[in-house]
């Protein structure tokens, strides 16, 4: 039975990642639109259908399914996931499955209302040197980038005032989607939505708090970055979207996806000759890079072993590159030993293949850097990594924890979302700033918040184990390459901190997240003992 059930929601799952990747490659296709909700109600309908085989096994009880398991052997690799469904069982409530269900179809319903906002977004026109320039998803990031601060500030101008015209449908939308998370919570008998997620993935509660606690504790190290930042580039009062300028800004590298290949396969060197076999596997049809008009022009994702992204020869694309390719090591690892049913990992331990291989390239540029100005450019693209993966992700999360608190009792409307996206990043960025009105409605560009519940810590908790894996793999040479493919290859067969074990490390230690910071702080000194001399 558990084998026809896990056979079903494979190919229910297969059906789901062709419908999105034929989707997100051609979005103004109504017709690709329309098959990947086919596939999302077929994946909704699936679990409804087969949701009977979980009660069935609950009913049994946990010692006459341990009797079965000692009689019948082929029920071995399903251990793990049979003890999990009993530690679940306080959350499972058949008679409240329909109404779950359909608040779950409700939420895919307005996450696709999202990606039509974003999709029909006008990015609007910039006047450069008298030329009339039209901006787009691809090409805006360029300019918000751009050493000429009237084009940085036309951009930021111009783009986000389409966003603030349509606040209140994005307003509407986060206000729905939080609604039926917070409903199907209860439902599930879990206190908060956070409650559910941590306790989904059996993750220490004291999780979230510690990381926000640490992250304010540590948060001068940044702001230190950021005035040195601003000190480099000439900046005198610097707005928040000034500090989008690289910090070596006339090194404008670019690469082409041949050169991009290269140097992602040298800097993985570290990991050994098997890794870079499934690389070469992977690179063989599993990446969609090329930019094409149609292609959704900001998601990069990857799933089932197949990464999407825009290559545009930039260094950011670079990084984008080998982080998915890391997703995908991993999915083809874990699909390779496991079954279906513990096949993918889960986003908690599963950053860390990803951010490993980030930490990896920089490392990597840095070493090959042949002039001073190269030294500091990727220096300074690893401090920023904290900054955007630890300190920004934790910002999120911050916010994201108050938006659930304020919907249990009131609405959120434009008016309540910018007050308090103004009060987090202003606790954050310091005083120290120039603010913008604009800065405050940024929280309808937060796509993560919009599709997943709790998704940004991730990355902050990922970065801090990924230094720790790279430290111990590659100069302490304490964790072996063998152990770290064993990690890779686990899937989600056992509870993270488990698998966070075969690296060596104990999340509940508080001096993990302190390391951490120590990192960022020293690369800051190193940085500043470059622009010095």
């Amino acid at each position: 039975m558990l084998e026809k059930e896990w056979a079903i929601r494979e190919r229910a799952n297969t059906a789901l990642v062709y419908g999105s990747l034929k989707y997100y490659k051609d979005i103004y296709n109504e017709e690709c639109l329309k098959q990947k909700q086919i596939a999302e109600q077929l994946t909704t309908e699936v679990e409804a259908e087969l949701n009977f085989i979980k009660s069935k096994i609950l009913k049994l009880g946990h010692e006459q399914i341990e009797n079965y398991m000692t009689k019948n052997k082929n029920l071995k690799i399903y251990e793990f996931y049979l003890k999990n469904r009993f530690r679940m069982q306080t959350h499972s409530k058949d008679f409240e499955e329909n109404q779950i269900r359909q608040n779950k179809d409700e939420i895919n319903k307005q996450i696709d209302l999202y990606n039509k906002l974003l999709r029909d977004i006008d990015y609007g026109k910039i006047n450069r040197e008298g030329e009339l320039i039209e901006l787009n998803a691809a090409n805006s990031n360029d300019y918000l980038s751009s050493k000429n601060g009237e084009l940085r500030k036309q951009t930021y101008l111009v783009v986000n005032q389409d966003f603030k015209e349509k606040e209140k449908a994005f307003a509407n939308i986060l206000d729905k989607i939080i609604g039926y998370r917070i409903k199907n919570a209860k439902l599930e008998n879990y206190s908060s939505v956070l409650e559910k997620v941590l306790f989904e993935e059996n993750i220490n509660s004291e999780i979230i708090d510690s990381l926000i606690k640490s992250v304010n504790n540590n948060i001068k190290i940044i702001r230190k970055y950021l005035k040195i930042k601003a000190r480099v580039l000439e900046i005198e009062k610097p707005h928040l979207y000034d500090f989008g300028v690289p910090i070596v800004s006339n090194l404008d590298k670019k690469y082409t996806i041949d050169e991009a290949i290269e140097i992602v396969k040298q800097a993985l060197k570290p990991l050994g000759e098997k890794y870079l076999e499934v690389i070469d596997y992977l690179l063989n049809g599993h990446i969609d890079a090329e930019l094409t008009p149609n292609k959704h022009q900001t998601i990069i994702f990857s799933w089932h072993t197949y990464s999407f992204l825009n290559f545009r020869g930039t260094y950011v694309d670079l990084k984008n590159l080998i982080h998915e390719m890391g997703h995908s090591v991993n999915d083809y690892l874990s699909k390779e030993h496991l079954p279906f049913i513990y096949k993918e990992s889960t986003v908690f331990v599963g950053e860390i293949a990803s951010i490993v291989n980030e930490i990896l390239l920089n490392r990597y540029l840095s070493e090959n850097a042949t002039t001073k100005e190269e030294k500091i450019f990727y220096l300074s693209k690893e401090i920023e990594n904290y900054f955007t993966t630890v300190y920004k992700q934790t910002m999120y999360t911050e916010f994201e924890k108050e938006l659930y608190d304020t919907k249990k009792t009131s609405p959120l409307t434009p008016k309540v979302l910018t007050e308090k996206y103004e009060k987090i990043i202003k606790k954050y960025y310091g005083m120290d700033v120039i603010y913008d009105d604009l800065n405050f409605s940024e929280w309808m560009k937060l796509g993560h918040i919009y599709r997943h519940s709790y998704y940004p810590y991730k990355y902050a908790t990922g970065l801090l184990m990924a230094s720790l894996v790279v430290h111990d793999l590659v100069e302490e040479k304490t964790l072996s390459q063998k152990n770290y493919l064993n990690f890779l290859a686990s899937g989600s067969s056992q509870y993270a901190f488990d698998l966070l074990k075969i690296l060596n490390i104990d999340l509940i230690d508080s001096t993990l997240l302190n390391k951490g910071f120590k990192i960022v702080e020293y690369k800051l000194k190193e940085l500043e003992k470059l622009l010095n001399h």
